[in-house]
């Protein structure tokens, strides 16, 4: 009786096992071989009990099948997990290896089917004969355990798991039943065979040697349809580094369509240096009940986020711009005012002078003063209102209006002009040049078209060699007006065009570009109502063509 209820609990154990790997929800859940072991465990058990109850050779050949099945598989099923924990040399050949060595079970189960008692084992006769494939059937099972339990010893000693008391479990869930099985078969053959009753002890040793301690490695992802459609990024490593799964999205991050096996800080560093994305990666530990099995690292895409955030930097950096060019222009403004009032006094003291020097003789140095007085004096007058007209346009740029209110016909020259003029500041006479044309007005904000125009002309300075020879040209085209910007720079390489105008896209050193310039612009003439296109230049360099409907386009079409 008592030998009865030792297969009842190890069929109750092999069968726990086995369900609680296959229906767990995290890491464990595809841990398939190390359920199937289990599942070998009850069936060798539960052979052993139908045989106990068998009573006819209908019931006991049946009842040997189901025996012999989880005799067979149980070797394997353990010398296959061994073998994917300690990853030998021959595990790029894992499937052929496993295949050869399934060939002696089934040549050893396929006797229960067609061989004569004399080749394999003789149940009627009293005690037991076993014939020559049995042995070798044996002999090899043997082996595949004890080769086993060289692999799981060699994995904990190479993954610092070799605790005594996990090594003590590892001995016990593997040696104890062979040796059970040795003692049943050579020593006392007539007593009834301990060996699946061995088990179900040794089952509760594996599981806490093998697979809750890491040893078998099994870290695979639940590759559900929903995890594969999850945006973030899913890489999981062995304790050893190396990638065991990954969900869609890690591949498409790291931009490596078989991860699998390769090392996982060298995949986070992949998917970090990427310059089209700005890719988060965070690495945690993965453990189980009993010890740290591996680790995950989550990759996401906050490419939005990031843009954002520097938009948000770039516009508070240009808020304050705003407050300081407004400043810088009032206080610009105020010693202007004392300059023009002295200059008015200076100009009739000049006249006063040249009256004088007309009515009287006077000294050398005071006819040459009496000459040039006014001459100085209207040269200054004319410095001065081309500083006032400056800070004027300073602080109509500051104020950046861009309401849809403040919409209204806008002299495309006026905006070139206004930009040239703040561009040109701290270059030579003439590096900036227009080409007037009588141009129709275009419904915009002034402001709006003057920042895209200044950004356009930076650029084509900053891509300029020296000397700087930039052309502007303003003109009626297509039933609107254009304004174009051309440098003699470098031009536009092929590989480029395509991003030109992504946002924070830029070909400058780091430090000295946000790209956004292009970019703001882009949206700006868009909003307008245009488009911004780029083109390079005949004989050498860039141009950029700023085009937007007149208002009578405009008109027109808000009317139908």
């Amino acid at each position: 009786m008592g030998y009865e209820l030792g297969l009842v609990a190890t069929v109750a154990i092999s069968g726990w096992i086995a369900l609680d790997l296959l229906t767990s929800t995290g890491w464990q859940r595809r841990t398939l071989s190390v359920a199937c072991m289990a599942a070998t465990v009850g069936l060798w058990a539960a052979g052993d009990l139908l045989l106990a109850a068998s009573d006819d050779a209908a019931s006991r050949r049946f009842a040997l099948r189901v025996n012999y099945l989880g005799i067979c598989a149980l070797p394997l099923a353990l010398f296959a997990v061994a073998a994917q924990a300690a990853r030998p040399a021959w595990w790029g050949r894992g499937r052929q290896i496993l295949a050869g060595a399934a060939v002696v079970p089934l040549v050893a189960y396929s006797c229960l089917f067609w061989s004569s008692a004399d080749w394999f084992v003789d149940y009627d006769a009293q005690p037991v004969r076993r014939g020559p494939i049995f042995y070798a059937f044996m002999l090899h099972g043997w082996a595949l355990v004890t080769v086993s339990w060289v692999y799981f010893a060699r994995t904990a000693r190479r993954l610092r798991r070799a605790s005594p008391l996990r090594m003590l479990a590892l001995a016990a869930g593997t040696l104890a039943p062979l040796a059970a099985n040795f003692f049943h078969i050579l020593v006392m053959p007539a007593l009834p065979d301990l060996t699946p009753v061995a088990l179900g002890f040794g089952a509760l040793c594996i599981r806490f040697a093998v697979i809750d301690s890491g040893l078998a490695l099994y870290l695979p992802l639940a590759r559900s349809d929903v995890l594969e459609q999850v945006q973030v990024g899913i890489l999981v490593a062995d304790l050893e580094g190396r990638v065991v799964d990954a969900n869609r999205a890690a591949r498409e991050l790291t931009r490596v369509a078989q991860p699998i096996g390769r090392s996982l800080p060298e995949l986070v560093a992949k998917a970090r240096a990427r310059r089209d994305v700005f890719v988060e990666c965070t690495t945690v530990p993965l453990h189980s009940a009993v010890a740290e099995v591996g680790a995950a690292a989550l990759l996401e895409d906050r490419t939005n986020a990031r843009h954002a955030e520097q938009r948000l930097q770039l516009a508070a950096r240009l808020e304050a711009l705003g407050f300081l060019t407004a400043g810088i222009a009032h206080e610009v403004n105020n010693p202007l005012a004392f300059i023009r009032a002295n200059l008015s006094q200076l100009e009739k003291l000049a006249h006063e002078l040249d009256a004088s020097a007309a009515a009287a003789p006077l000294p050398a140095g005071l006819r040459v003063l009496a000459a040039e007085a006014g001459e100085l004096v209207e040269e200054t007058q004319e410095g001065v209102e081309r500083i006032a007209a400056l800070v004027l346009r300073l602080k109509s740029f500051a104020r950046g209006e861009t309401a849809e209110a403040q919409r209204g016909p806008v002299d495309l020259g006026r905006v070139a002009d206004t930009a040239i003029a703040m561009a040109s500041v701290g270059l030579p006479a003439g590096a900036i040049h227009r080409i007037a044309r009588e141009t129709p007005p275009v419904r915009a904000v002034e402001g709006e078209l003057v920042q895209i125009a200044l950004n356009l002309l930076v650029n084509a300075v900053q891509a300029s060699g020296d000397p700087v020879d930039i052309e502007v040209e303003v003109g009626p085209e297509d039933g609107g007006a254009s304004l174009r910007v051309r440098d003699r720079g470098t031009g536009i390489a092929p590989e480029i065009r395509p991003h030109l105008f992504d946002p924070f896209f830029t070909t400058k050193p780091p430090g000295t570009g946000t790209g956004l310039g292009l970019s703001l612009s882009y949206d700006l003439a868009r909003r307008s109502g245009g488009r911004l296109e780029a083109a390079n230049r005949e004989g050498g360099g860039a141009e950029f063509v700023l085009w937007l409907p007149c208002e009578a386009a405009e008109g027109t079409r808000a009317s139908g």
